[in-house]
């Protein structure tokens, strides 16, 4: 029997010897990859984003995003805590936590203790839970197995040397910023917005209390404020027995008529619960994205960041500051002028102003005011631009060698189409009208005919001016479904508008290369995006595409100026002009009146408004008539210019060199000292001592359509309008009953010329 028990106690002490080693072993498996402290220490939590305007002024918060779902956390310090919340919340969770070294040994053990019977409870401390809840994220949900016992071993060392490292206040303001209240609140400035809609530092002890109890089991027990209630009092009359309030304090924090948000409670004047409803479960969940105002600009920015810079900057970590281009000023008045719009029936509005050189959005309004909903009509919805079109037309003819007077026959054309009744296509003026004769490209853009534009389309070739319009940011064909690509599918029709879509905000980037030299701008949104450290992560480069030359461009602008100040008081544009400054810019009706437009520019600023019903139904006013862009548009968009531009300089844009100007009939195109002041290609003349001649603009040339048209005008001579009276070119003056059309060669029509 001494040989046996001798053999006995050898197997238990190797058994136990081998128990220590492979538990050691096991330990050190579990434990030799611990992150390190200094990972702690360049920590960045989640929290909320801020949203700024170009003046520093908060405009938006954005929830961040933590293991796939959206938080709402605001990274607070100690101070910011009332310390009634803070002393609920440490007895609760931890009340040895300013004894203890990181690991409470009297409690894991009573944890032990009451798990082993049955009573599932945890030993950790405060310390333990912000190493869980940062350096052990990755497996701190695991509460079984393997992976528990590994994040209970890793728990231990790293809360020792935590709380060898850092202060227990430092510790403490980490842990109020790290624990989850339910719902998305994470963080105790979340939770006091969440459940009682304030500022943590106004908490009383009452809703500390409150908040306290939560903590084990937000949701659950969010949905029983009776059985919350109950903990509360023991949670409080704990902290009287312990002397960390006064029984005083006690009782005034558990008369306290405590309801928190989306519930209905009375109370009586104890303290107890007489009634309790949860009508709205969803009312402590806080806004992923709360907005201060301009909420079709947040909207733009939110999505503008995801689709442009999602890649790049991470959303997820959150406490980013993001500064837009939003100018304040100018947004107050672009809602103003949208506001005071006369409209038709059931029509809606979106207005979207940018600085042309850069891109930078100053202004965006996405619906009328009072509209809800979250569809931004400025950048979500692809409209036909109808003869806003015009300008990018033109501009690709004289890209092609024409000039402003060129001039191309205003009469009924034809042209086969399967999808048109009995085949055929037969485009007509909005006014139904037509002139029966050949004008200027310049007075028929001043007239918006769509004749001479669709003939300029089919000379000049259907493919070029598809390509310019894609390359200005217009869709050329349709949205493919499966795609939500752009097709490209271009057709005569584009000339005018038809099959062809753009945004408000699109337009305006692509007005934009009128005044700017040339480049179409891509929108920017955001100016610069920083972290929580202030390092910068985002800063905006302007990005431009090369559309037309600069003496291109240069001309088509000084076309859009002649819209709108050419005809005078017969101007389709009149009301766009606004007294000491220069405007240029261009109206647009697609069929049925479905869109109405107006885009332009003055310096320092373009804008395009843009005023359709969201049904796309004609818009008609309450008398059943059809509205007019002319009528519409302009008014608002003046209204807008008008007072964002105030106190900034005025004056025209730089003119680029390598531009001539010269006098011409606007209808003719016939040099006439009466004429209008037009722009052309060629050199400035040299100075007059060298005693040469400069080289003037191109000459006046007539289109030339192709066969295919159904034209029937001859490209071998240059229509002249002559004075009856006189048989002089006729003025801007001549009465229309003394005008005469009159086609001689291009060689003989300065023979007209009087005087």
């Amino acid at each position: 029997m001494r040989r046996l028990w001798h053999w006995i106690k050898v197997l238990l002490l190797a058994g136990f010897v081998g128990g220590l080693g492979a538990g050691g072993y096991v330990a050190y498996m579990l434990t030799r990859d611990l992150p390190s402290l200094e990972a702690f220490e360049n920590l960045r939590l989640s929290a909320i984003s801020v949203l700024y305007d170009r003046e520093g002024n908060a405009i938006a918060t954005k929830a961040s995003e933590e293991d796939g779902r959206a938080v709402s956390r605001t990274l607070i310090q100690l101070s910011d805590v009332s310390p009634a919340a803070v002393s609920a919340v440490v007895f609760s969770e931890d009340k040895r936590f300013f004894e203890h070294y990181g690991v409470d040994w009297i409690r894991l053990l009573g944890g032990l203790y009451y798990t082993f019977r049955g009573d599932l409870q945890g030993g950790s401390t405060i310390t333990t839970q912000v190493v869980k809840n940062t350096l052990l994220r990755d497996i701190a949900l695991e509460r079984k197995g393997i992976s528990g016992l590994e994040r209970k071993l890793k728990e231990f060392p790293l809360a020792i040397e935590l709380e060898r490292r850092y202060s227990k206040q430092d510790i403490l303001e980490v842990y109020l910023n790290v624990i989850n209240w339910g719902g998305n609140a994470t963080g105790i400035w979340a939770a006091a917005n969440a459940y009682f809609g304030k500022d943590p530092s106004r908490l009383s002890l009452a809703e500390g209390a409150y908040l306290a109890t939560l903590i084990p089991g937000p949701n659950s027990r969010y949905l029983d404020l009776k059985a919350t209630r109950a903990r509360m009092k023991t949670l409080l009359e704990a902290m009287a027995a312990e002397g960390w309030i006064s029984q005083a304090e006690a009782e005034a924090a558990w008369k306290e008529p405590l309801v928190p948000r989306g519930w209905q409670a009375k109370y009586d004047g104890e303290g107890n619960l007489l009634s309790a409803k949860l009508v709205d479960p969803e009312a402590r969940k806080l806004e992923e994205l709360q907005v201060q105002g301009e909420p079709y600009f947040v909207l733009a920015v939110q999505n503008y960041i995801r689709e442009k810079l999602g890649k790049s900057i991470p959303l997820s970590e959150g406490g980013l500051k993001i500064y837009t281009t939003l100018d304040p000023r100018m947004q107050r008045i672009a809602e103003r002028a949208v506001a005071g719009g006369r409209y038709p029936v059931g029509s809606q509005a979106a207005l979207a102003a940018l600085n042309p050189d850069t891109g930078e959005v100053y202004a965006l309004v996405g619906a009328r005011p009072g509209t809800t909903g979250e569809f931004n009509r400025a950048t979500q919805t692809l409209r036909s631009p109808g003869s806003a079109i015009k300008p990018f037309v033109y501009g690709t003819a004289i890209e092609a060698g024409w000039t402003q007077t060129t001039t191309v026959l205003d009469a009924p054309v034809s042209f086969r189409d399967p999808s048109q009744p009995g085949g055929v296509w037969r485009p007509k003026n909005f006014s139904g009208t037509f002139l029966n004769t050949s004008i200027t490209i310049r007075y028929a853009l001043d007239q918006s005919l769509n004749i001479p534009a669709i003939r300029t389309a089919e000379a000049i070739g259907v493919q070029r001016v598809g390509e310019k319009l894609r390359t200005a940011g217009f869709c050329v064909g349709r949205v493919d479904p499966k795609t939500k690509q752009c097709t490209f599918e271009p057709n005569l029709s584009n000339a005018i508008g038809g099959g062809v879509g753009i945004s408000p905000l699109g337009m305006a980037a692509a007005y934009a290369a009128f005044v700017n030299g040339g480049y179409r701008v891509e929108p920017v949104l955001v100016r610069r995006i920083e972290n929580a450290q202030g390092k910068v992560l985002f800063e905006a480069k302007p990005q431009r595409t090369l559309l037309f030359s600069p003496q291109v461009a240069a001309i088509v602008w000084d076309m859009l100026k002649g819209y709108v100040y050419d005809l005078g008081p017969r101007s389709l544009a009149k009301s766009a002009a606004i007294p000491g400054r220069v405007v240029g810019g261009k109206t647009g009706t697609s069929n049925d009146e479905v869109d109405l437009w107006f885009a332009g520019a003055s310096p320092g600023l373009v804008a395009a408004l843009w005023v359709g019903r969201d049904d796309n139904k004609p818009q008609r006013w309450r008398n059943g008539s059809a509205p007019s862009s002319s009528v519409v548009n302009p008014p608002i968009w003046a209204a807008f210019m008008e007072e964002a531009l105030r106190g900034r300089p005025a004056g025209d844009f730089p003119q680029p060199p390598g531009l001539v100007a010269g006098k011409y009939d606007l209808i003719s195109g016939a040099p006439s000292e009466q004429g209008k002041t037009m722009l052309f290609i060629g050199s400035n003349p040299r100075p007059q001592e060298q005693g040469q001649q400069g080289v003037g603009p191109r000459e006046p040339t007539f289109a030339v359509p192709s066969t295919s048209s159904g034209g029937s005008f001859s490209p071998s001579g240059q229509t002249i309008v002559i004075d009856s009276a006189t048989n002089c070119l006729a003025g801007p003056d001549t009465p229309p009953e003394r005008i005469l059309y009159l086609q001689v060669p291009p060689t003989q029509a300065s023979r007209y010329r009087c005087g």
